[in-house]
């Protein structure tokens, strides 16, 4: 049988972001909002009593002691669930992953507070009940995935680099999403540029009223995230066989109007990244009609 394995808890998000609590193999660690609890959490979304985790044996077990608002295990909310490194728990606005640590003493029950009111104070102000975190910890689709299941509503700001987005939730659904304030892009090109992102700062923040004239999304997050797969795969096989830089060669006569448009960004712009940027259709659908004006050679690779 395998030897017990020593673990940690290290907050991905919420107010104690970055702080590192070690779980105790010889007794359960109780996570509530209660004073006295082993992990205190003081947000209103945190039950009382919220979960426990506690060995059994060599395996660790998250158990949910009858919390309101629930207690999920990559994105799944749970009554009772084994726990292996690398796990993301989610426990009102904290997101915890679990993390293998050495096998050193415990440190006491005042030095874990203290270094969690550490992690609490950062450069960066931060609200104590905001869920925020960083994509490098947390990637957007795991991200989705989470709020998703919880049912979470709200604007989700991210700021990329050089860039910054906004993804409005409503009840667990993604009902839009605009990047850099272009709301003429359509929401759904907006949300697939957006989980191509690899590194930035999120935070949910409370919803406000949406852009009037928007349109919303109807896909369910689930649907979003697999056409975002499929697209990104797609993209990336578009980018190796086109050209960087673009000319046209030829007439829009009697060309359907969006591959007539794309000629026109194309001439104004000169690059891939410039007519992606700034054509209406999601980057998968203009490159893919960018591929068939060259196979048919109307465009040719500039310079």
């Amino acid at each position: 049988m395998a030897s017990r394995r020593p673990f940690a808890l290290r907050f991905l998000s919420g107010r104690f972001q970055g702080g590192v609590v070690p779980i105790d193999p010889s007794r359960p660690m109780l996570l509530g909002r209660q004073q006295g609890s082993d992990l205190l959490l003081p947000e209103e979304l945190v039950s009382r009593r919220h979960a426990r985790l506690a060995y059994e044996g060599d395996d660790l077990v998250l158990e949910d002691l009858g919390s309101t608002n629930g207690t999920y295990l990559n994105g799944v909310r749970v009554t009772r669930a084994r726990v292996s490194e690398g796990d993301r728990i989610l426990v009102g606005q904290s997101i915890l992953k679990v993390v293998s640590r050495d096998a050193v003493p415990a440190p006491s029950p005042d030095e874990v507070r203290a270094g969690l009111e550490r992690a609490s104070v950062t450069a960066e102000p931060r609200r104590a009940a905001a869920m925020q975190g960083r994509i490098e910890e947390v990637p957007l689709p795991d991200l989705l995935q989470l709020f998703g299941t919880s049912r979470k509503t709200g604007v989700l700001v991210v700021q990329g680099t050089g860039h910054a987005a906004e993804l409005r939730l409503d009840k667990g659904r993604v009902v839009g999403c605009v990047i850099d304030g272009r709301e003429e892009l359509a929401p759904e090109k907006s949300f697939y540029r957006l989980l191509s992102w690899k590194s930035g700062h999120f935070e949910l923040k409370p919803a406000g009223p949406a852009a009037p004239g928007q349109r919303p999304i109807s896909e369910s997050i689930e649907a979003l995230l697999m056409e975002a797969m499929r697209q990104h795969d797609e993209l990336r096989r578009l980018r190796e066989v086109l050209p960087a830089r673009l000319a046209v060669a030829g007439a829009s006569e009697g060309l359907d109007p969006a591959d007539g448009a794309l000629l026109v960004l194309a001439a104004q712009h000169g690059t891939l990244e410039g007519v992606l940027d700034a054509a209406q259709l999601p980057d998968v659908a203009v490159a893919e009609r960018l591929e068939k004006l060259v196979q048919r050679g109307l465009l040719v690779a500039a310079g």
